[in-house]
């Protein structure tokens, strides 16, 4: 059972950043690299929802002078069973968020610490076909490849 946070006692306070694009909801294909402080999220766009995405496309998400972040293993399923320490219904599954949290109490045990600054850090948090994303960052870049500049 998850421990009680903040979260559980006060309203989710959170803002959506993916407005017109998110990951592919089927296989997403998620690649994480890490450049000192800098952690980097390459994956497929869902050409499904949106007519601005073609089949194929990617996309990166940077974020900045990370303290620490989790990549975890919880997947939609998990989350739909309450088996997260957020539920549906603060927090809904499937988009890309800015959470308005104590996140210094508030992170997934499963995490990887790159810097000891915690100062101005903000709480991200991404929900993908089979696994979680939540850093705790300075700021985040959105970068959209092409299919022919993502073909390798």
């Amino acid at each position: 059972m998850q421990p009680l946070t903040l979260a559980h006692i006060f309203e989710m306070n959170f803002t959506r950043l993916n407005k017109d694009w998110n990951a592919e909801p089927n296989a997403p294909d998620v690649r994480l690299s890490v450049d000192g402080t800098n952690v980097r999220l390459e994956f497929y766009l869902n050409s499904f929802m949106y007519n601005n995405v073609k089949q194929g496309d990617k996309a990166t998400l940077t974020f900045y002078n990370c303290h620490k972040y989790s990549l975890n293993s919880m997947n939609d399923e998990g989350y739909y069973m309450g088996q997260y320490r957020y539920k549906d219904s603060e927090l809904p599954w499937g988009e890309f968020y800015q959470l308005d949290t104590d996140w210094r109490g508030d992170f997934p045990q499963e995490q990887v610490i790159l810097n000891p600054h915690t100062t101005g850090k903000r709480h991200y948090i991404f929900f993908l076909k089979d696994n979680t994303f939540e850093c705790a960052a300075d700021n985040f870049s959105f970068e959209r490849l092409t299919v022919s500049a993502s073909k390798q």
